[in-house]
């Protein structure tokens, strides 16, 4: 199928429309000038053969052939009359501005072709008639005045095409060029070019309409900046899946209790590994291993709650759930040490001493939400089993892993799907419990 633009389609429209409103309107004018020519042409024949019939009225009853003939003959002498003559009651020619016809019967004439006869009675003291005159008017002239109009319409028509033409070209373009740029916009928004503007050049619906196109994109670009700001704390899946149906989440934010398993990570002795070092090189430090450990927490589709300076902490379980979120919250942690342990062996070859990070984790229900001033909120999650993650963390040494009861009895559910060890149970108290608590160390 050919694919014609709106721009041709809107040209060759306006182009139809002049053609055939010039074309009925050339008519109707041509129609009724020739109406108009020839009620003014026979009006003239009128007047002339009622003079004619008025002045023969007494040589016809006289039978006065010459008078007649005179007046016949001054008949023709006007403009467009092409003959003249006077019949008798016994349709007898008594005169005629040709001659020969005279004193013969009216069949012997015959009106040449391209004439429009008037036939006016005279009538004896206006009561009897006793002939009749008869004008022939030449129609040449309106052939002629036609002629004339034809050629002034067709001028004006081809004028008016041409400005028509031209002035749907520029209208068209006025309108089609709007919709080229926002055929124009529609695609780089849709490769991804949220900071795409149109400049607005029309002041009217299409104008609305590029204003209202801006409006969309700078939208856009702001969710995309906050998609983004979100991806920074969640996965990309999960944000992703966030994304699909913002509405399924929108409780969450408002604050729910459910199930989490919490993570605090945190580098041990960094104050003093790096008292000596550049802050250039301590942010480069920092940077890169958490990188590292939120690049492994992203991979198993948890969160990252805060970073807390040299350390930071993850949610497993929310703002989406799964059903194997310890496990997850465990694999991570256990994946972080290796990862560091690897790094470890490259610093030491380059005589740099070690990172060692002591990781926490428990599970247990929890407030999830944003919690914060109107100004600022924070995503996070509140709750005793935070508070004993935490204190597992300041627990942990250097390469450990320390896990609550709750941590290890999940994990020995699993154990078919994800094998680990466990250290004997350690009965430790920490802040805020008056009764100690078993802890576990996950032996990799």
């Amino acid at each position: 199928m050919i694919r014609l633009s709106i721009r041709l389609k809107f040209s060759v429209l306006i182009f139809a429309l002049i053609l055939i409103l010039m074309g009925a309107t050339s008519m109707v004018i041509l129609n009724r000038v020739q109406r108009s020519t020839l009620n003014e042409l026979r009006l003239r024949g009128q007047v002339l053969a009622r003079n004619i019939a008025l002045n023969s009225e007494d040589p016809l009853f006289l039978n006065n052939d010459l008078d007649m003939a005179k007046l016949t003959a001054d008949a023709v002498k006007n403009e467009d009359i092409v003959y003249a003559f006077i019949v008798d009651d016994n349709e007898i020619i008594r005169a005629h501005s040709q001659i020969r016809f005279m004193g013969k019967g009216l069949s012997a004439f015959e009106a040449p072709g391209n004439t429009y006869q008037v036939a006016v009675p005279i009538m004896l003291a206006g009561k009897q008639k006793i002939g009749e005159v008869k004008v022939g008017i030449d129609l040449e002239t309106i052939k002629k005045a036609i002629y004339q109009l034809q050629f002034v319409t067709l001028g004006i028509m081809v004028i008016g095409l041409v400005v028509g033409v031209l002035g749907a070209f520029v209208l068209s373009h006025y309108l089609t060029q709007p919709i080229n740029d926002l055929s124009l916009g529609a695609l780089e928004i849709a490769r991804g070019n949220f900071g795409f503007q149109i400049r607005k050049s029309t002041n009217d619906e299409l104008g609305d309409l590029t204003d209202t196109f801006n409006r969309m994109a700078k939208s856009l670009k702001e969710k995309e900046l906050i998609k983004d700001a979100f991806r920074r704390y969640v996965s990309h899946q999960v944000a992703d899946e966030i994304f699909k149906n913002p509405d399924a989440y929108v409780q969450a934010l408002k604050g729910e209790r459910k199930k989490v398993t919490v993570m605090f990570t945190d580098i041990r002795g960094f104050t003093p590994l790096t008292a000596k070092l550049p802050p250039e090189e301590v942010v480069s430090i920092l940077n890169q291993y958490l990188t590292s450990m939120t690049s492994v927490i992203f991979k198993y589709e948890g969160t990252i709650d805060k970073f807390l300076g040299d350390g930071l902490m993850a949610i497993f379980g929310a703002p989406i759930s799964h059903p194997d979120d310890t496990i997850r919250a465990v694999r991570s942690a256990v994946e972080i040490q290796e990862l560091l342990r690897n790094e470890n062996v490259l610093r030491q070859k380059m005589n740099k001493q070690p990172i060692l990070v002591g990781i926490g984790i428990n599970v247990g229900e929890a407030v999830v939400g944003n919690i914060g001033s109107q100004e600022r909120l924070d995503y996070t999650v509140i709750g005793d089993s935070v508070n004993i993650a935490s204190r597992l963390q300041d627990l942990a040494a250097g390469e450990e892993i320390l896990v609550s009861d709750a941590i290890c009895e999940e994990l020995k559910k699993a154990s078919t799907s994800f094998p680990v060890k466990f250290s004997e149970a350690l009965s430790v108290k920490i802040k805020g419990r008056t009764e100690p608590i078993n802890v576990y160390r996950i032996i990799m």
